[in-house]
């Protein structure tokens, strides 16, 4: 079978190789045949060397498939589920995170995509502890979306806390800041405003406005601060939650929040430092809230509001295209023609 890998350390070397098609080794393992299969920025990341990788291994942690086989000891799947899974594999179980039940941490844990052999393929076995059912509702192309939403869902909903009429401001249009901005608006936020720049403005202020963004702020042309003194009255924001991970985005954030306000840090920066306006961010007794990964019940929720929500996911996905086109669909992320690209697998 075919399997988009990265093959060696350093910037590129990526490409299709045929690969053998995995077997099932332990008893509690899964074999999965891969229906859809998100690209996320870290697979961006890892073709300009700039995230952890074990070459040679196959890209890909987001995906949605069927149960193809199980090993001996699984019992709560069968051949033929349609699934979703939990990119936490390896994690050892043993340190303290993990015996605090945040293995999505462990120093340890090797995931599909960059520690072992991920999704852009048409098989990989997962165990079964990671793995949750698809509802009926829920196609595989929205279901591939599940990483993403559990990500957004565990930060925003478990860990930051939208409350009902909130006005939520979200710094970042791409795909997690979208998703963001929904399960806010799912959670009961009165107002959801995204700032964003200007390569945004056609394609992502458009589609975020699709999906529960009630109003886009270009902070290219206007004001950030002025902007959401004006749509929120003069009260600023509830709760902000940056998603770009620009030092400039960081920075709105600690000036745009409310006094006693809330941040929800979704967004890296790729480096070691920023400039951080630490002393207003404790004149005004902001509580910021860090986050990483997802956690397990984040998966049921994430999955629950994807079959259930009033808005429409596939206007996310502007790609759905063969593993053959990678380098177009790379290219198309990367240049910001893209949202969310899907690689589809028959």
């Amino acid at each position: 079978m075919k399997a988009l890998q990265k093959t060696d350390y350093g910037k590129g070397f990526i490409e299709i190789r045929n690969v053998e098609k995995p077997e099932i080794i332990d008893d509690y393992d899964v074999l999965i045949k891969v229906k859809a299969a998100g690209v996320c920025g870290t697979d961006i990341h890892i073709l300009n060397d700039e995230f952890p990788y074990y070459p040679p291994v196959t890209l890909g942690h987001e995906f949605s498939g069927v149960v193809e086989d199980v090993g001996d000891s699984v019992t709560k799947f069968k051949i033929g589920d349609r699934v979703v899974a939990e990119p936490h594999s390896k994690a050892c179980m043993v340190c303290d995170v993990c015996r605090r039940g945040y293995w999505q941490i462990c120093d340890k844990k090797r995931s599909p995509g960059w520690g072992i052999n991920g999704a852009f393929t048409d098989y990989l076995i997962m165990p079964e502890k990671l793995i949750h059912f698809i509802p009926d509702n829920v196609s595989f192309d929205i279901a591939a979306l599940a990483e993403p939403m559990a990500i957004v869902t565990n930060y925003v909903s478990e860990r930051a806390k939208i409350y009902s009429q909130d006005f939520v401001a979200v710094i970042g249009a791409g795909p997690i800041g979208i998703l963001a901005s929904l399960v806010a608006k799912e959670c009961g936020a009165s107002k959801v405003v995204m700032l964003g720049v200007e390569a945004d403005k056609d394609l992502r202020f458009k589609t975020a406005l699709e999906l529960g963004v009630d109003e886009v702020v270009n902070v290219m042309n206007e004001n950030p601060v002025e902007a959401i003194k004006t749509l929120s009255k003069g009260k600023m924001a509830d709760i902000v939650i940056e998603a770009s991970g620009n030092e400039k985005g960081i920075g709105s954030a600690i000036n745009i929040v409310r006094k006693i306000g809330r941040i929800c840090a979704i967004g890296l920066t790729g480096k070691e430092t920023v400039n951080f306006p630490w002393d207003t961010a404790q004149n005004k007794i902001l509580d910021i809230f860090f986050n990483m990964s997802s956690s397990y019940t984040s998966w049921d929720r994430a999955l629950s509001l994807m079959s259930n929500t009033k808005f429409d996911l596939n206007k996310l996905i502007t790609h759905k295209e063969s593993l053959e086109n990678w380098e177009q669909v790379f290219n198309d992320i990367i240049e910001g023609r893209a949202i969310k690209a899907m690689f589809k697998f028959n």
